[in-house]
């Protein structure tokens, strides 16, 4: 059975959750840190850095969080490599989550410290250990999918997996110049990712007209979750154009989140004072 949930009640944003591309780079200023950020408008909301609370406490913390300190950011210290499970294919990974995946050979691969996502109004959802297919897709201004993986302190996988589908589906499906998207909840699909219990949801979005490039009718948002420590979950988001030339097929993605697991980093490269929901670090 699925659920289908009507556009979003929430006051219409000032703008549609376009991405936008911030880097932050830290310096030292007399013992304390700046951060300057270079804005410049794209398909969606990406994000260089690792001191950002969406990421830190996920989607539905934001009313309890507490903002944590800013951090100095290393662009420059090398990438540990991490071998794909699938021939022929790359890895991403989440250096805070200590969690990678494989994605096809094709896919862009930014820093292991890059989280992409959606920010509308005072929503937000991101994740860390990013890829995406044709970021530079309809002049530009559009990814055909991204992915990544962010958490979950509910309390079972299938809660963790339709939270942050709602979640994503919602934000993603906001917009300020029609009406916002539709979308129906799957059903939960039991199964097993590298020896561990996980949970798989997807939702599927009706983007209103008109359609172009830029605006599929139908987007797909596929959510899994693996448990985690401190009985949290780590979840992988793939968030895609759905029956469009060049996007992602079901097939592929369903390869990538099976090669979803731990990193293996070592303890002094992804710990955190302050620690992420649903991370394999430590």
């Amino acid at each position: 059975m699925s659920d289908v949930y009507p556009e979003h009640p929430a006051p219409k944003p000032s703008s549609s959750p376009r991405p936008l591309v911030i880097t932050l780079i830290a310096v030292v200023v007399l013992g304390l840190i700046a951060i300057l950020v270079a804005a410049a408008l794209v398909p969606a909301r990406t994000v260089t850095g690792t001191a950002l609370p969406a990421d830190q406490y996920g989607f539905q913390d934001t009313a309890t969080r507490t903002t944590p300190p800013p951090t100095t950011t290393t662009t420059d210290a090398p990438k540990p490599s991490i071998a794909a499970l699938t021939p022929g294919w790359q890895t991403a990974y989440s250096i805070t989550r200590n969690a990678v995946y494989d994605v096809p050979a094709d896919w862009t691969i930014p820093t292991p410290t890059t989280i992409i996502g959606f920010e509308s109004g005072n929503q937000r959802v991101v994740m860390s250990g990013a890829a995406e297919l044709s970021p530079k897709s309809c002049d530009g201004h559009h990814s055909k999918a991204m992915t990544g993986v962010t958490g979950s302190k509910l309390a079972d996988a299938a809660s963790a997996a339709k939270d942050v589908a709602t979640n994503w589906a919602t934000v993603g499906g906001l917009n300020d110049d029609r009406p916002n998207a539709t979308f129906t909840l799957g059903s939960v699909e039991t199964l097993t990712v590298q020896g561990k219990p996980a949970a798989h949801v997807t939702a599927t979005m009706a983007n209103p007209g008109p359609n172009d490039c830029s605006h599929p009718a139908t987007t797909i948002v596929h959510t899994i979750a693996v448990p985690a420590n401190s009985g949290q979950f780590v979840v992988m988001v793939v968030f895609a154009d759905k029956d469009v030339d060049g996007t992602v097929s079901a097939d592929t993605i369903a390869q990538m989140y099976n090669t979803l697991r731990p990193a293996g980093l070592d303890l002094a490269t992804c710990k955190q004072d302050n620690p992420v929901v649903g991370t394999w670090c430590g």
